[in-house]
C-alpha cells in the first residue's frame, strides 16, 4: 500500500511538472517540443525554402525557374502577366514542382533505372523539333539552361516518365471487349443517329484550281483546256462553301464543273469520284477508341496516384516565403 501511494505520489508530482512547464512556465521540456518546427522555420526563411517534399527543400529559385519555363512556352514574360493571374501560375508551379519532386523521389526510392539507349534516344527524339542548334540553345538558355544541364532536365523527365508509366499501367490498360462496350453505348445520339465521330460524311475527291477574282478568262480558259496534275484529295461536304458542295454533290461523277466565281476567285473543279456518307463499324475506330480510353484512364490513374503519394509524404509548405505579392492557398 505503501509502494502504491509513493507511485501515485510520482505521477502527480511528474504530472504537475509537465502541465506547468507546457502550459504555465512554457519551460524547456515545450521549447524542446517546438524548437524543431521552429527551427525549420528560421531555416526556411533564411534559405528562401517554399517548401520541404519529405525533408527535401524546395526554394524560391526553383519555382521562379519552373514559372519562367511555364511563362516562356507560351510566349509570355512576367512583367505582362496581371498580378493575380501571376499569383495563380505561381501557386500551380508549385503544386507541379512538388508532384516532380515526389515522382522523382520514388522512383529513385525504387531503384527504377532505364537504359542509356533508351534516354539517349528521347533526348535526340526532343532536340529534332528544333529547326537549329543554335534555335536549341537558344531555347534552352531563355529557361535558363545549357546543353549540359538540359540534357539531365530530359534525362530526369525520361526516367520519370517511364517510372510512372511502369506504375499506372495495370490501372490503364483498355482491353477489346471494353473498347467495343464503349462504341455501343455511344454511338448513336438520342434519336438513333449515329453521333459525330462515329460516321464518315459525304466526301468528294477532287482536283481544284482557285484563281484570283480578276481571272475569269484564264479561268475559263484552263476549263476548256483541263489537263491539270493538281493533286487529286478527298474532302468531306462541309469543307466546301455551300455553293461549290452543291454542285459537286448534286450529280455524278466523274466530271468537270464549269468555272465558279466566288469570294475568294474563280474556282475549276473537276470531280473524280463520290463516297456517300456511311457509319463507321467498330473495327474502324477500335484503335482511336482505344487511345482515348486510355488517355482518359492515364489521366485519372495518374491523379490518384498523385494524391496517394501526397497523403504518406512528409509535407511541410513555407508560404510566407513566396515573393512579395504572391500567396499560396493549399
Amino acid at each position: 500500500m505503501k509502494n502504491l501511494s509513493w507511485r501515485w505520489m510520482l505521477y502527480l508530482f511528474v504530472g504537475g511538472y509537465l502541465l506547468l512547464d507546457l502550459k504555465v512556465f512554457h519551460g524547456p521540456l515545450r521549447d524542446a517540443i517546438r524548437n524543431p518546427r521552429e527551427a525549420a522555420l528560421l531555416e526556411a526563411r533564411g534559405r528562401g525554402w517554399i517548401a520541404l517534399v519529405n525533408r527535401e527543400p524546395l526554394t524560391r529559385d526553383q519555382l521562379d525557374l519552373v514559372v519562367k519555363r511555364h511563362l516562356y512556352q507560351r510566349g509570355l514574360e512576367a512583367s505582362s502577366v496581371p498580378a493575380k493571374n501571376l499569383d495563380m501560375i505561381r501557386r500551380a508551379a508549385l503544386q507541379s514542382l512538388i508532384d516532380d519532386t515526389l515522382v522523382r523521389q520514388y522512383a529513385d526510392g525504387d531503384r527504377h533505372v532505364v537504359t542509356p539507349e533508351e534516354t539517349a534516344a528521347f533526348i535526340a527524339a526532343w532536340k529534332s523539333g528544333f529547326a537549329s542548334r543554335e534555335a536549341l540553345l537558344g531555347a534552352a538558355a531563355a529557361q535558363g539552361l545549357d546543353e549540359k544541364a538540359l540534357d539531365a532536365e530530359l534525362a530526369a523527365i525520361w526516367t520519370r516518365k517511364c517510372w510512372l508509366e511502369n506504375r499506372i499501367e495495370p490501372g490503364v490498360r483498355v482491353t477489346e471487349e471494353e473498347a467495343n462496350q464503349w462504341y455501343e453505348a455511344n454511338r448513336l445520339g438520342p434519336g438513333g443517329e449515329p453521333r459525330p465521330g462515329f460516321f464518315e460524311p459525304e466526301k468528294a475527291k477532287v482536283r481544284e484550281v482557285v484563281l484570283s477574282a480578276a481571272d475569269e478568262a484564264t479561268a475559263r480558259q484552263l476549263h476548256a483546256s483541263w489537263g491539270t496534275d493538281v493533286e487529286a484529295r478527298w474532302r468531306a461536304r462541309e469543307e466546301f462553301p455551300e455553293a461549290v458542295a452543291t454542285a459537286i454533290f448534286s450529280s455524278g461523277s466523274p466530271r468537270l464543273i464549269e468555272p465558279m466565281a466566288l469570294p475568294d476567285g474563280w474556282h475549276v473543279i473537276e470531280v473524280l469520284e463520290r463516297r456517300e456518307s456511311r457509319p463507321l463499324a467498330f473495327e474502324d475506330l477500335r484503335d482511336e477508341i482505344i487511345a482515348h480510353l486510355e488517355a482518359q484512364r492515364t489521366e485519372e490513374t495518374v491523379k490518384d496516384l498523385m494524391e496517394k503519394l501526397r497523403k504518406v509524404a512528409n509535407l511541410h509548405l513555407f508560404p510566407e516565403n513566396l515573393r512579395a505579392g504572391t500567396s499560396f492557398v493549399r
